[in-house]
């Protein structure tokens, strides 16, 4: 059904001539400033952010030039295409079609410039049309791509821009899973930047964009890496577009901070028409400043591209010099031992999905930096190139992943993609200092060993030479491809392969872990601190070795800090997260999905050096001293010599960093810090204070007292300190905080507690979503005291007032002042007036939840249970206790594996349940039915299933007695058959 409309037919001849006098003025004065600039820049990279119009639906004809869009809405990219609330897991996220237009004009004399789009990312699938004429399409919604327009665009006139994104499952583009089974969510939307990039015909093309094996744009590499010197490796793709042979000269100059020339290299060749040549330069440095996670030092390539004597292409390329290498005893950079404390990032935040502008990357950035972090894994995709300049500058290094989880086919369009992905992945980011390693696999997916050597073999292809490390897990398919490897451990705590490098690419989390019991390894501030201290008990007794899950473990992390040879690690995860398979949030981050601080990251804070000036001195106590009963103990995490405890001003505890090392020994002979344990014997409300030393100093504190009444609401604003920039796309994030009188925080003292909170925006910005009802960001509950919002800033700099407002509470006011833009955009074209997004007063845009469970759960208190035949064995009673923290695991993998539930009454089976005990492993199965134990139906044939995919089996089986689980296979081959639950579903007869 077409809901749009036509502008009134009436509308009179004057105002339309007044609108197109002022166009033409506006075109005039924007043609004569671009012109001018062009003649003084080579290369002209334009925003193409604003002025877009938006509709959320599949519209035909919408590509059209004249198509009448006057009732869609004016959007800014960075654009998701439905906002939603911030706990939108379980199939809450739109998932569909939808359209985008720009209009836009070109100076006249930009006729014989080549002009090329790009877009930074588009979720998932997208066809771009140009006056109407489709140009390209592109399937996958995580890496750069872009076309050409010089010749389709119409200088001096009016064009219109169509874009259509959809981000429907398509088996076809990886990662290719349902989003109803997937671990986050497709979001959908151009949802990273897009720019218009002008050169003359003699240029240097995009990386991406020149499809070169090892080539194409820039490709820089440091070789013969010391203290001493450096050889920095440049290769520059040049290409003449034009008809003519020209003589063409590629400057390349190497500046360090101060602007000064370290090392220059010059080349002429004639290059002829239509032609492209790559220019192999070498700059040599002499003493040059390494990049180093604690030295992040970032000199700039200058690539000058002259026709004879004319400047007529310039880029800057940010580079690091460093020589990275992975050893059977860990990883070395620059010839120095480096041991990895990482943590997993999805790029997903509350409302606007993975729509986030480049100040909300950079934030992250910085964030994981003073969180004691040293490297970041990008799951499961590439990540934003705004995030990967960030980790540059910072010094975090970067697994780099390419887009996979939990998937695979042998379908020869997706296997293309995934390889495509591999490619383009290295191409964008090679450039990059932070990669450092290349996860060319498609995460905890049943991929074959035909497949893994080939990824591997491409990327070496990509990136020849001695720094192109891939990375995967261990097993019988992947062992004998892969440079570095996850997972070297057996069941038994052996090493199956004691000369390859290992790192752990995830631990700290287990999904069977239940946030509102506030005993496991997730953890959230909607219930009390009770769970995020328990959160870090758990985390520190995996860090130190633990490999039972009961206690935080599991054996597959390999021992982390225990294990004298391992690289590193990577905990799950930075962030919450929500998932399209799960309606309950992913509460495993050491921040919350808005990134507010959990106790956790202060606990991996302290693991870093107090003496490395990259992190320096801390300390934290995890408490709000507000729970009788759990804070007559206090954790204080600190990375000091001695650690002084006061409660309401008298010294109650003082424990040396030495003396504490005991506690866990693993975590402390790998320079880390175990948390301090004060027992104070009882409770006792008021002000704890903490203070950690150093060379006998005080170097730090940290106080936290006792929340008394609410009393006002207080506005605050994450570090680091940043202009909000009037370009329309640019957000700010804010906490509105309930506080006592004392401005203290009002934490929870009981699961749930809330406070209703109503936000206001205005001046030159907005409140992100806050005319969606349905998404509860405008009026909102707190958690744990704490609400959250992002303002976005409008496109005219000026001040935003933010208030906040609860009842019984005094209200909060904050002023922003926004700075102005220093980037050009591209002239827009006459349209219709829209209405912005944030001005349409929105019904329900989210998708509705998925069916109503209607299963009926049968009771298995009194089944009889056999494993292969042997009736009750050991541990077999935890498959039906109600208890998906307890489970059941084989001594040994011996199949078929068969599981035997003997029921006490006839029972009509409409579905079965089960819960792996390892959400990475994968298991063959079919579940089989019999009404007298000989004679048997199979229920549900063999099917390959994930251990995170346990959503109920459906089938319908009448008058069964027996029920048996089949378990023909399971990867990766080293694991165990473990099974945490099993139910049923039906009626007894």
């Amino acid at each position: 059904m077409n809901m749009y409309y036509s502008p009134r037919a009436q509308e009179k001849d004057h105002r339309i001539l007044r609108r197109y006098a002022a166009w033409c003025l506006l075109l005039l004065t924007l043609t004569t400033a671009t012109t001018a600039q062009s003649r003084l820049s080579p290369r002209l990279e334009l925003d193409f952010n604003s002025n877009w119009a938006f509709c959320q639906q599949d519209v035909s004809n919408a590509a059209a030039a004249d198509f009448n869009d006057a009732s869609w809405e004016a959007v800014t990219i960075p654009h998701v295409m439905g906002i939603t609330a911030k706990h939108n897991g379980g199939g809450r996220v739109y998932q569909g079609v939808g359209w985008y237009r720009r209009y836009f004009t070109i100076p006249a004399d930009w006729a014989g410039r080549r002009l090329y789009l790009s877009f930074e990312g588009v979720q998932t699938d997208c066809e771009i049309y140009l006056n109407g004429e489709k140009l390209d399409e592109h399937h996958g919604g995580y890496m750069r791509f872009g076309t050409d327009i010089s010749g389709k665009v119409r200088p001096g006139q009016s064009n219109v821009l169509a874009v259509r994104v959809s981000n429907t499952d398509n088996p076809q583009t990886p990662p290719g899973k349902k989003m109803s089974t997937l671990d986050f969510n497709y979001y959908g939307g151009i949802y990273r930047k897009v720019s218009l990039v002008i050169t003359n015909q003699l240029y240097i093309p995009d990386e991406t964009e020149a499809g070169k094996i090892a080539g194409g744009g820039i490709f820089t590499m440091s070789s013969n890496v010391s203290a001493k010197a450096a050889d920095l490796l440049v290769n520059t793709q040049v290409m003449n577009s034009g008809q003519p042979s020209v003589a063409t000269t590629l400057v390349s100059k190497l500046t360090d901070k101060s602007g000064r020339v370290v090392a220059s290299s010059r080349q002429t060749v004639f290059l002829n028409g239509r032609k492209d040549t790559t220019f192999r330069q070498q700059l040599h440095i002499t003493a040059p400043q390494l990049w180093h996670p604690d030295h992040p030092y970032l000199y700039q390539l200058e690539s000058e591209v002259y026709n004879g004597k004319l400047l007529v292409d310039k880029r800057v390329t940010p580079t690091g010099i460093r020589t990275i290498s992975f050893k059977a005893d860990g990883f070395y950079i620059n010839g120095e031992k480096l041991y990895l404390r990482g943590a997993n990032r999805h790029q997903v935040y509350p409302y606007i999905g993975d729509a986030a502008p480049a100040s909300l990357q950079y934030r992250d950035a910085w964030q994981l930096k003073k969180g004691g972090f040293n490297a970041v894994r990008a799951a499961h995709y590439p990540a934003s190139p705004d995030f990967l300049h960030a980790c540059d500058e910072l010094g975090l290094l970067v697994i780099e992943c390419q887009p996979g989880w939990q998937y695979y086919s042998e379908d020869s369009i997706f296997k293309a993609r995934t390889f495509r992905d591999i490619r383009e992945m290295i191409r964008r980011d090679r450039n990059h200092p932070s990669v450092f390693l290349w996860e060319t696999s498609l995460n905890e997916s049943p991929t074959p060993s035909t497949w893994m050597q080939e990824a591997v073999r491409i990327a070496h292809e990509e990136m020849p030479g001695d720094q192109m490390f891939t990375a995967d897990d261990y097993n019988k398919r992947s062992r004998d491809h892969y440079d570095v490897f996850y997972k070297v451990v057996n069941p038994d705590m052996t090493d199956p392969a004691p000369g390859k490098p290992s790192l752990t690419r995830e631990w700290g989390d287990t999904w069977v872990a239940d946030a509102a019991q506030e005993n496991g390894l997730r953890a959230s501030r909607q219930y009390t601190a009770r769970g995020m201290i328990n959160q870090c008990i758990l985390r520190q007794q995996a860090l130190n070795g633990e490999t039972s899950e009961e206690h935080g473990g599991y054996w597959d992390h390999a021992r982390l800090d225990a294990n004298p040879r391992i690289g590193g690690y990577f905990v799950w995860s930075y962030n919450d997260y929500t998932r399209g398979s799960d309606p309950v949030t992913a509460f495993s981050g050491v921040t919350d999905m808005d990134r507010y601080e959990k106790f956790s990251y202060y606990q991996l804070q302290s693991m870093q050096s107090a003496r490395n000036k990259s992190y320096g001195p801390m300390v934290f106590i995890a408490s709000y001293n507000n729970l009788p009963g759990t804070d007559s103990t206090i954790i204080v995490f600190s990375n000091c010599d001695t650690v002084l405890l006061y409660r309401n001003n008298q010294l109650v505890g003082r424990k040396t960093r030495s003396g504490n090392a005991a506690t866990a020994p693993f975590i402390a002979a790998k320079n880390g810090s175990p948390l301090y344990a004060f027992a104070l014997g009882r409770y006792e409300p008021g002000t704890l204070h903490a203070e950690g030393w150093l060379d006998g100093k005080r170097v730090c504190s940290h106080a936290v007292t006792t929340p008394q009444t609410a009393h006002h609401l207080e506005i605050t604003i994450p570090g680091p300190a940043a202009p909000l920039i009037a370009d329309g796309s640019d957000m700010i994030p804010v906490y509105i905080k309930v506080c006592d009188k004392n401005g203290t925080l009002v934490a929870n003292t009981q699961a749930g507690q809330s406070y209703s909170v109503r936000l206001h925006v205005t001046g030159d910005g907005h409140l992100v979503g806050g005319n969606i009802p349905d998404a509860a960001i405008a009026v909102q509950q707190t958690e744990g005291g704490i609400g959250y919002a992002l303002v976005q800033s409008s496109d005219m700099p000026g001040e935003i007032t933010i208030t906040a407002e609860s009842e019984g509470l005094e209200r909060a006011v904050k002023t922003i002042r926004t700075q102005a833009r220093t980037t050009k955009t591209v002239p827009d074209a006459p349209h219709a007036k829209w209405v912005n997004d944030y001005q349409r007063r929105h019904a329900d845009i989210t998708a509705k939840a998925g069916q109503v469970n209607t299963l009926r759960e049968i009771p298995l208190n009194n089944v009889k249970i056999a494993i292969n035949g042997q009736v009750s064995p050991p541990g077999s009673g935890a498959l039906t206790d109600k208890n998906n923290v307890t489970g059941w695991t084989t001594t040994g993998n011996t199949f078929p594996l068969v599981i035997t539930l003997h029921l006490e009454k006839p029972c009509s089976l409409t579905g079965s349940q089960v819960f792996w005990g390892k959400d990475s492993d994968w298991y063959n199965y079919r579940i089989e039915t019999s009404s007298d134990g000989n004679t048997w139906t199979v229920a549900s044939p063999d099917k390959l299933s994930s251990g995170q995919d346990y959503k109920a089996v459906l089938f319908n089986s009448p008058g069964v007695q027996y029920v048996r689980y089949v378990i023909t296979g399971i990867k990766p081959e080293s694991s165990r058959v473990a099974v945490k639950e099993i139910l049923l579903f039906g009626t007894q007869d």
